[in-house]
Order: C-alpha cells, then sequence, then structure tokens
C-alpha cells in the first residue's frame, strides 16, 4: 500500500503560484521599462497569453499598482506613484 502525503497537491498549487507570482513582476517590471504599454505590446514583448494578462492586469489594478491610462482604444498600463523597477 502506498499513501501520498500532500506532495501532489503542495507540488502543483506551489508551480501554479510561482507562476503567477513570477508572471505579475515581470508586468510591473515591464511596465517600468516601458509605462504606457498596451496589453498586446505586454503579451507578445512577455510571451504571455493575452487572457492570462488580462486577470493579472486586473489583480494588479485592484492591489492599486497599476492603472490604465486614456481612451480604451489608445490609452496604456503604468504603474501607480510613479513607482519605478
Amino acid at each position: 500500500m502506498v499513501t501520498f502525503s500532500g506532495g501532489v497537491s503542495g507540488g502543483v498549487s506551489g508551480g501554479v503560484s510561482g507562476g503567477v507570482s513570477g508572471g505579475v513582476e515581470d508586468i510591473l517590471e515591464f511596465l517600468g521599462k516601458r509605462p504606457g504599454a498596451k496589453t498586446k505590446d505586454i503579451s507578445s514583448a512577455l510571451d504571455i497569453p493575452q487572457r492570462t494578462l488580462e486577470r493579472w492586469l486586473k489583480q494588479l489594478r485592484e492591489e492599486g499598482k497599476i492603472e490604465f491610462r486614456g481612451a480604451p482604444k489608445t490609452g496604456g498600463y503604468f504603474l501607480k506613484n510613479n513607482k519605478k523597477l
């Protein structure tokens, strides 16, 4: 008889949350270097699927770390409070 204790779920959730935090940090670093970037530019530069990027951007907006400025078609994302990385 073989018993598994938390190894699989711990590994999966650790890998997922590690990827999310890393991706979010990559976005913040990118916006520090390229303020005003559009979703399409961020997605292609960081090789992140569009839908995943939109979820992470929403999370960052809700946390007050970034903001969207401008019109929906021409605006872009900026770090809040001129925070530079």
